[in-house]
């Protein structure tokens, strides 16, 4: 016999709410509540309050950004830019000094050792504030690759300075091994290091200058909305005006003004740093470079008494790098030529290196033919026509128009800096007084309803 079991009961139905329809859900309600303009009031708020809301977030991130962008052009990023061209500088300057030495006779003259001490003391300060900015391997390489050769030069100057005191042939060897060393792997890391520091410089500046087109849309958006929920509430109140969506529109317009203003007085400061300051200095570096090592090619050529071929060349290529048709120079006076502040000393520069260029040859000439002391004075004496003379008239007009560009490179970046003084902070109290006013006004309108 089969036993069947009794049916199961009927599971009990969860109890409806009074009044709801099968299926509610908040989405339902809230399409229900639109129907009805306290709901709809409601919803323009929500979205008031989140359209305001995200203009002033991406308002004050925008504005911190560029603020945190420009600190770090002057900080950062810019320190190490300036300890990059003060070490190609300095190294190319004790080169430059230690060659022409070894041309005098005996002991270098007081001030020729003091420049040369000098040169190395700031590139050893070049290269400590360049470790510590550093932050890719590949500059922290290149700067240890540097400080490790540094007392290696040191040492064969030293040395071919010793052999040269004691009339010993073999100092110039010693001389050219350092020159070498510099010149083929000291002076390309430390243009390395510059390169990449302008470069991150460069993409500094375009971020800096770039302008908050999200936060300036939203704020667009913001003020269609308001205008357009003025107009729809007029229509369905018959009133003309809501006071809190005025006040919401004011702020608003102050808000759009105050990002669009502070972000192109930025970027026109920005730019103005670089027009005035970053571009002259870059070109006034390299020339600086190219005279340098010209200077440093020019002595190891009279070392060998005019016979260097390789040497001859290399002089050669920097002079033509320095005054040549399109040569540095010729860039200078032909983009701040109209400049008051770098118009005398540019035109100096020029002046002195062609009277350096004109003299060189005879210089060479006398090498060549044996009258190697008059070549020696003429190329490093202290007659106001000797070579040393040019080179030096040259070197100061060079650095009297790098440190008006340097100045004004700090001077434009500090403008950038306070024209976005308290632009964050602004913004922030004039979105939440837009937001304030907003719910004032609509709640008000929404109350009416239910007095």
């Amino acid at each position: 016999m089969t036993v069947q079991s009794p049916p199961a009961p009927p599971q009990a139905s969860p109890p409806k709410t009074p009044g709801a329809p099968p299926g509610d859900s908040w989405v339902s309600r809230a399409l229900a509540a639109l129907r009805h303009t306290p709901g709809q009031l409601r919803g323009l708020l929500t979205v008031l309050v989140v359209l305001i809301l995200g203009a002033g977030v991406t308002g004050m991130t925008a504005i911190l950004g560029k603020s945190a962008v420009i600190e770090q052009t002057t900080s950062q990023s810019g320190r190490l830019s300036v300890a990059a061209l003060q070490l190609y500088q300095a190294l190319s300057q004790a080169d430059a000094t230690a060659a022409s030495s070894f041309l005098t006779a005996g002991t270098a003259s007081d001030t020729v050792r003091i420049t040369y001490q000098e040169a190395l003391r700031d590139a050893s300060v070049a290269l400590t504030t360049a470790a510590g900015e550093v932050e890719t391997t590949e500059d922290a390489q290149l700067v240890a690759e540097i400080d490790a050769r540094l007392p290696v030069y040191t040492g064969l100057v030293e040395s071919a300075r010793t052999f040269n005191r004691l009339g010993e042939p073999v100092g110039a060897t010693y001389q050219r091994q350092a020159s070498t060393l510099m010149r083929a792997e000291m002076l390309p890391a430390a243009n390395t290091l510059q390169s990449n520091a302008i470069g991150d410089l460069g993409e500094a500046r375009d971020d800096a200058a770039s302008f908050p087109w999200i936060a300036a849309a939203l704020g667009v958006l913001t003020l269609g909305v308001l205008v357009w929920s003025q107009i729809w509430l007029s229509r369905k109140t018959n009133r003309v005006f809501n006071l809190g969506l005025v006040g919401a529109t004011v702020a608003m317009i102050g808000f759009a003004g105050w990002l669009a203003l502070s972000a192109l007085a930025s970027a026109s400061h920005t730019e103005r740093s670089h027009e005035e300051g970053a571009d002259p200095l870059e070109l006034l570096s390299e020339a600086h470079i190219a005279a340098q090592q010209a200077r440093a090619e020019e002595s190891l050529l009279l070392i060998a008494r005019g016979e260097d071929g390789d040497a001859a060349d290399r002089y050669a290529e920097q002079m033509t790098q320095l005054t040549g048709e399109g040569g540095l120079l010729e860039q200078l006076n032909d983009s701040f030529g109209d400049d008051s502040g770098l118009s005398g000393p540019l035109a100096e520069a020029d002046e002195s290196a062609s009277a350096w260029s004109d003299g060189h040859d005879e210089v060479i000439k006398l090498a060549r033919e044996g009258s190697y002391s008059e070549a020696v004075d003429m190329a490093v004496g202290e007659d106001e026509n000797s070579l040393a003379t040019s080179f030096d008239q040259l070197n100061e007009a060079l650095t009297e128009a790098t440190d008006i560009s340097a100045e004004r490179f700090v001077g434009a970046t500090a403008d950038a800096e306070r024209s976005l003084s308290g632009a964050a902070a602004g913004l922030a109290v004039l979105a939440l007084l837009a937001m304030v006013c907003t719910a004032i006004g609509i709640q008000l309108r929404v109350a009416e309803y239910h007095a």
